[in-house]
């Protein structure tokens, strides 16, 4: 039997339309201080692992630069689709040793990937023939530790496409305190990338959300 939730799309618009409809307040959290909270420097070193291949950090630790600080230890790389092979190569000569190979199997984003290992350390290398992702990799866009991360649009895009309940979380987070310029900005590489008309308006429904979880509850008094 099929479940109701088998699609991102429907896992988008199941978090979206209850998360709207209860309308949730926040504490009144002090956003500033939280995005100000210092980084865990992590033991990537993207310079000495691909060299001059065009590579980004993207997943859970690319999340923290742009929402507040979320421990996570798993690295997930983007590589240039055409010099994936050479990537792969690149680990091997550095002691990496191959796990196993990712599958997306409801990804409209075209990934694929190998997952890594080395002395305890996990990395997954994903790469796509897809041409936002060498539109993401054109941007050079850094986290709090310098580390060079995906940039928020297209960030976005990949959760959207994912739409796990981390994910969702992350979205809301994320855009909730972003501005309505920089959201549009988002809408539209959304739309021009993902494969789901709906996918854009999701992201301003997202942000919606997210900006109310940060708002301060009115006094009663």
């Amino acid at each position: 039997m099929r479940s109701r939730f088998e699609s991102a799309r429907e896992r988008r618009r199941f978090y979206l339309e209850r998360g709207l409809r209860k309308r949730p307040i926040g504490s009144g959290s002090n956003l500033d201080a939280l995005m100000s909270m210092e980084r865990d420097k992590l033991f990537i070193d993207m310079e000495s692992l691909f060299g001059d291949i065009p590579a980004v950090v993207i997943g859970g630790v690319a999340t923290r630069a742009y929402s507040p600080e979320r421990r996570t230890k798993d690295i997930d790389v983007l590589v240039d689709h055409l010099r994936y092979t050479e990537a792969l190569t690149r680990l091997r000569s550095l002691g990496w040793r191959e796990e196993h190979d990712l599958f997306f199997p409801n990804t409209s984003l075209g990934l694929y990937g190998t997952a890594w290992s080395k002395d305890g350390r996990h990395l997954d290398v994903i790469a796509t023939a897809q041409a936002w992702a060498a539109e993401a990799l054109a941007e050079e866009v850094y986290d709090q530790t310098g580390l060079r991360v995906v940039s928020l649009p297209h960030l976005v895009l990949m959760k959207l496409d994912s739409a796990r309940a981390i994910d969702q979380g992350d979205l809301s987070r994320m855009l909730g305190r972003v501005d309505k310029t920089e959201i549009e900005r988002i809408v539209r590489i959304v739309a021009r990338h993902h494969r789901d008309p709906h996918a854009a308006e999701d992201v301003r429904q997202y942000a919606e959300l997210g900006a109310l979880e940060y708002e301060t509850p009115s006094d009663p008094g």
